[in-house]
Formats: C-alpha cells, sequence, structure tokens
C-alpha cells in the first residue's frame, strides 16, 4: 500500500449533524485517493457520528479509533501517533474542506522546520448578522504571519508536531493557541494561508449561541496566560475579560447600595465603563472598514464576548 502524502486527522463528539457533510467534502476531493487517509478519533460519541464516519470506508483510506473520556488534544494527539503521512493536517467535524484544500496543502512543499500552516474559517452561506458581523472582524482576511489558527485547519511536519510534543492536553481550550506559541518559542513561523480556507459549520449564528461558545473558549485563556505573562499574544483578550468582570461586579454591587440609599453616580459609572471599550473597539473597526452600519451590532457582539470571558474567568477549575 501507498504511503499517503497527507494524514487529515477528525477528532469527534456527537457530530452526526456535521459528520457526514465533513466526509462528503473530503470525498470529493480533487486529489489522488491514495496520498492522503483520514483518521478519525471518536470520544466515545452515543448519537450516529461512528456508524456515519464508517459508511465512508469505501470512499478514501479511513481509519475509525475510539479514545473516550479524554480531551479533544488527546484525540488530536491519538490521530498522530497512527497517521502514515508526513504532513499531519487536522481538521475539525464541523468544518467542510474545498475541493482543492488537499492539493493546496501539497503545494505547500513544507519541509522540516516550516513550523504552523493554516486559515481562519469561512462564512457558511446564509449565516446571520451575528457570524457575519463576527466573521467580517474577527477571522475575515488574516493573512501571513499570525499569532495563532484554528485547529480545525492546522497543518504540520510529523517531526516538527513530534518535536514539540503535540497538542497540550492538560488543556479543554486554547490548545490551539498554545501549540502556536510553542511552535513560535522554538524559532519556527506561524503562518495564516487563506487558500487552504475551510467553511465552519458550527459558526454561531445566534447571540446565545455564541455567547455559550465564548464562554467554552475562553475556559482555559487564563491557564495558559499565566505560563507567560510577559510574552502572551493573549494579553488584550485577558485584560479585557478582567475589565469586564470588574465593570460588571461594580455594576451590581453598586446598584444594591444605591437602592439602599446610596449614590447612583457608582454603578451608572461602571455601566459607562463596561460599555465604553466594545464601543471604542467597533469604532476603530468600522472607520477603518469605511462601514458605519456595523458599528451596533459588531459593539453588541464585542460586549457579548467581555461577558463570556469574564464569566469563565469565575470558574477556578479553569485554572487547574
Amino acid at each position: 500500500m501507498n504511503v499517503p502524502e497527507i494524514s487529515i486527522i477528525i477528532p469527534a463528539f456527537n457530530e452526526e449533524r456535521v459528520m457526514g457533510s465533513c466526509l462528503e467534502s473530503l470525498a470529493q476531493a480533487d486529489f489522488p485517493r491514495d496520498s492522503f487517509e483520514v483518521i478519525i478519533v471518536d470520544n466515545g460519541s452515543h448519537d450516529r457520528t461512528l456508524q456515519i464516519a464508517k459508511s465512508y470506508s469505501g470512499r478514501f483510506n479511513l481509519q475509525v479509533m475510539e479514545k473516550p473520556g479524554v480531551r479533544i488534544s488527546a484525540l488530536r494527539n491519538q490521530g498522530a501517533r497512527v497517521a502514515r503521512a508526513d504532513v499531519l493536517a487536522f481538521l475539525d467535524a464541523d468544518c467542510v474542506a474545498p475541493k482543492h484544500w488537499l492539493n493546496q496543502i501539497a503545494g505547500l512543499g513544507m519541509t522540516r522546520g516550516a513550523g504552523v500552516v493554516g486559515a481562519h474559517y469561512l462564512l457558511p452561506p446564509g449565516s446571520s448578522w451575528v457570524g457575519q458581523t463576527w466573521h467580517r472582524y474577527q477571522e475575515a482576511c488574516k493573512s501571513g504571519e499570525v499569532s495563532h489558527v484554528p485547529a480545525g485547519d492546522l497543518v504540520m511536519r510529523r517531526e516538527d508536531f513530534d518535536s514539540l510534543g503535540g497538542f497540550d492536553e492538560s488543556i479543554q481550550t486554547n490548545e490551539d493557541y498554545e501549540l502556536c506559541q510553542r511552535v513560535r518559542n522554538a524559532g519556527m513561523p506561524v503562518r495564516a494561508l487563506p487558500q487552504i480556507g475551510v467553511v465552519h459549520l458550527g459558526t454561531a449564528q445566534k447571540l446565545g449561541i455564541f455567547y455559550r461558545k465564548q464562554r467554552w473558549h475562553g475556559s482555559h485563556v487564563m491557564k495558559v496566560f499565566l505560563r507567560d505573562i510577559l510574552h502572551s499574544h493573549n494579553r488584550n483578550a485577558v485584560l479585557f475579560a478582567v475589565f469586564t468582570l470588574g465593570c460588571a461586579a461594580a455594576v451590581c454591587l453598586g446598584s444594591l447600595v444605591a437602592i439602599f440609599g446610596g449614590p447612583w453616580a457608582l454603578p451608572l459609572g461602571a455601566l459607562l465603563a463596561l460599555l465604553l471599550p466594545p464601543g471604542a473597539l467597533s469604532f476603530r473597526r468600522v472607520v477603518s472598514a469605511g462601514r458605519w452600519r456595523d458599528f451596533l451590532p459588531l459593539s453588541t457582539l464585542y460586549l457579548v464576548y467581555g461577558c463570556a470571558r469574564a464569566q469563565a474567568l469565575l470558574n477556578i477549575r479553569n485554572l487547574s
């Protein structure tokens, strides 16, 4: 059997809604079938994820593994351990790869020391104002040297990945940023290449879902930040969350004092302080883009983002 050029590693847990779309996109890839393999590592799904995955066994070289009760980093590392190719392409189950995705990766000609290449996600068709606005200002058009790329579309040479010890299995989220941080510390680049972007079906389309996703993504941001405070690219995100938490606490406490006869100046001032950073950030972004109509939607998303990340800070278990 030919040794594949690219090993695609997909972690999964209860992904029956999206797994078929993900694997169908790989089945439609404009790339030789014997030149890639797909490794799915499942975290104990109790829906139809495994059944759907195994139905693609005749479409391309597929290996389905089970590793229940671990974090997503461990799933990705397990896939990397059994991969046969020199190039590891990490893809999430809720992502759809364009037909040219594998050709574009193969065309990069990655050699030892290439570090990380990847792309920020593409937006699903028909996305809501939540998805469109956040994508337009936070994810779109990122190219060249970046602080990190998402683990759902991240490519590395096997020897580079192995030399760094893979993903950190002690953290549930922020594992992509943490790996990219170690890549940069080792003197290798982290590059975003839009031509290898994948469509993220998991893009939040409602405000409540956006809040829950940001709260979850913020779970271990502080833990990673505290490892290297002076050099962390997460500094602004952490400070934003800390500031939001302080303002929200001042609003609540000040309102309680005011109800019992104290001045309303404190809670009103704290509320103004809470709204100021989202407004200032949005103003700067919409002026640069020339899209004034995005000011209110973007301000809303920044405020929700800050509140979600602030709530993540309150969970003391996220520091362990």
